[in-house]
């Protein structure tokens, strides 16, 4: 799906503020509460856009890791979608460089942690893991991609 200024501009007021009224938006770019309402729903149904609501973990003394795993055995692609069916996984990437995905999870004590791990370590394909527990944050949703040419292709892999 491509992108345009117009969307661009909608998905960054979005990013600063999830729930400002399509009014708002409106009225800033200058266009009507109608287009700016099926710019959302075309951006939400491709997927580009989705709106949650997002916490700090470690603030309500839950525990944040990240693993970086290593695939032996089968491709990245088949480990990534199967890692990215656990409940307490939120992020679940392909990489490049020394690792081949990157798991980001959130539990809700250290025993639970422990638990995913087991589970990730039984999953088919999954090598070695670099186990990294977050202890402060600082910033989440750093990423501002939708300035210049980046935004124009969503990174989403439905298969």
């Amino acid at each position: 799906m491509s992108i345009d200024e117009t969307d661009r501009r909608i998905l960054a007021m979005l990013a600063r503020d999830g729930r400002r009224p399509g009014t708002d938006i409106a009225a800033e770019l200058g266009v009507s509460e109608a287009t700016v309402r099926a710019r959302i729903g075309r951006l939400t149904e491709s997927g580009v856009l989705q709106v949650v609501a997002l916490c700090d973990p470690l603030s309500l003394g839950h525990v944040r890791l990240s693993l970086f795993i290593d695939v032996s055995d089968l491709t990245p692609r088949t480990v990534a979608l199967e890692l990215a069916k656990h409940a307490l996984v939120g992020h679940v990437t392909l990489c490049s460089g020394m690792h081949d995905v990157l798991v980001e999870a959130t539990c809700r004590d250290l025993t639970e942690a422990v638990s995913l791990l087991d589970d990730i370590r039984r999953t088919p394909g999954v090598g070695r893991i670099e186990q990294n527990i977050h202890t402060r944050l600082y910033k989440d949703l750093s990423w501002d991609g939708l300035r210049g040419s980046h935004g124009q292709q969503p990174a989403v892999d439905r298969a």
